[in-house]
């Protein structure tokens, strides 16, 4: 189970978060969309961020499943996992606070 080290605000630097989901054998994660230039670039195919209990991951998630990048290749090539979602929820978008 992780959840981001952030929230959604306006105007915050970091990536908005997109939602949260289970795994099918139990845990709940947040994610968000990768930072530009996060891993070098690589992997254009991942376009997510999942937060994980040591770090982060590169992802494709969708709302049944995630395909998730858990270590690379010597020739940088991802070693994808697949991850099979239950309760798929979308964040809102934030909304600016009027005073």
């Amino acid at each position: 189970m992780a959840y981001a080290p952030y929230h959604n605000e306006i105007g915050m630097s970091a990536p908005r978060l997109l939602g949260q989901f289970c795994i099918q054998f139990g845990g709940v994660f947040e994610y968000s969309d990768r930072p530009i230039g996060d891993r070098g670039g690589n992997w254009p195919d991942f376009p997510h961020r999942i937060f994980t209990a040591d770090g982060d991951r590169a992802a494709r998630v969708g709302k049944t499943v995630a395909y998730v990048v858990i270590d690379e290749k010597p020739n940088g090539e991802p070693i994808v996992e697949k991850w099979l979602l239950r309760g798929f929820r979308a964040y809102p978008a934030p909304t600016p606070r009027v005073a």
